[in-house]
């Protein structure tokens, strides 16, 4: 359980980096775990997840901020979920920062889902 952070450089600007990241429909590409996720209303999502050993379906809640870079998300529940991804300026390039809360969760595994996660990200929109 508590809260985790990383971050990758890309080489794709910023603003670009942001619309593909909080596009709905590009989450699973970019979130190892997600396997699915729809918008159901302006700011509900539902989602398709592999949670362990298992695969579970649920509710989530996304704000995106788009004029700050900034998206937060979480999910109700016991676990206490939620997330942050901003999109930085970083010379010609940008810098995505994640970070997590969960209260039941492995932090190795927490920490390995996330920098997977953001592997996916550096792959998808270039790192330097």
């Amino acid at each position: 359980m508590g809260d985790y952070e990383d971050r990758v450089l890309l080489t794709t600007g910023p603003d670009a980096a942001f619309t593909y990241l909080s596009d709905v429909q590009n989450l699973p590409g970019h979130f190892a775990a997600l396997r699915d996720a729809r918008l159901v209303a302006a700011d509900r999502v539902e989602v398709t997840a592999d949670v362990g050993d298992e695969t579970v379906e649920g509710e989530a809640w996304l704000h995106v901020d788009s004029g700050n870079r900034r998206m937060v998300w979480g999910a109700p529940g016991p676990q206490d979920y939620r997330g942050e991804l901003t999109v930085h300026d970083a010379g010609p390039g940008s810098e995505v920062v994640v970070r997590l809360h969960t209260e039941q969760a492995e932090g190795t595994d927490v920490q390995q889902g996330l920098r997977e996660s953001l592997k996916m990200i550096g792959e998808q929109l270039g790192e330097p």
